[in-house]
């Protein structure tokens, strides 16, 4: 009877284990599913925003023939890429490059003035003699 008891934990607990894979996994494939249909729902709504762009006709207060023309093209298209497509750095990410390129221009001149001293005195003693 102890025996029989044993088999029953055992095999209990193999479908448990199994039953928790099963889980597990039925979590992944919802997960992956949740995000490829936000995914899928963030592309729709960018098209919709690229088609309701295209769709809008020039208000009547900008005269046609200033939004045609090319300056004023290239600022607002220049406008458009800086605006939505940059990443722009964090503030400490640029105050930490900024520290990086004055840490650097300062070893790089002293470097550069350590030459130029040495030419310099190796010229005065050449031209000493």
């Amino acid at each position: 009877m102890a025996k029989n008891m044993a088999d029953k934990k055992k095999n209990t607990s193999q479908s448990e284990m199994v039953e928790t894979r099963v889980r597990g996994s039925e979590k992944e494939q919802s997960k992956d599913a949740k995000s490829m249909a936000r995914e899928r729902d963030d592309r729709k709504e960018r098209e919709n925003r690229e088609s309701k762009r295209r769709e809008t006709k020039p208000s009547s207060t900008t005269p046609s023939r200033f939004r045609n023309n090319r300056i004023v093209r290239f600022v607002r298209e220049a406008y458009h890429e800086l605006r939505y497509k940059v990443t722009w750095p964090t503030f400490q990410e640029a105050r930490n490059m900024t520290l990086v390129v004055i840490a650097l221009s300062v070893a790089v001149g002293l470097l550069l003035g350590a030459a130029d001293f040495g030419l310099f005195k190796l010229f005065q003693l050449v031209s000493s003699r």
